[in-house]
């Protein structure tokens, strides 16, 4: 089953793809990074219980940042490999064809508005 989109299309989904990719790798690395200079701080004040429970909650909401980068580097990762696959622009639900405007938004996603939207309403 193949999609209606050009090899242009093809290519500059391809293209958002990486570049979304690269972004997301870079703000994973910053967010580590500043990781690592919470816990640092967090090392230091240990005296200090008051100190020590706001730096946990900062560590806990870096983690929650780190997660969301993580699943997102994932989500990419998976469009670039069903980039590659036939069946890619294709709604996971129904079949249908995914509008290339919502693909150039959102190219990795896996279902058309209509299915979309019934998925979220059903959670």
């Amino acid at each position: 089953m193949s999609t209606a989109l050009t090899p242009g299309q093809h290519a500059l989904l391809e293209s958002e793809l990486r570049l979304a990719r690269q972004r997301v790798e870079l703000a994973l690395k910053a967010q580590l990074d500043g990781q690592g200079r919470v816990a640092h701080a967090a090392a230091l004040l240990a005296d200090d219980p008051s100190d020590w429970r706001e730096h946990e909650a900062d560590r806990e909401v870096d983690q929650a940042r780190s997660d969301r980068l993580l699943v997102e580097l994932g989500d990419i990762d998976d469009a670039l490999m069903r980039l590659r696959q036939p069946g890619y622009g294709r709604c996971i639900d129904c079949a249908a064809v995914i509008p290339f405007d919502r693909l150039q938004r959102q190219p990795q996603a896996l279902r058309c508005l209509d299915c979309q939207t019934a998925a979220e309403t059903a959670r």
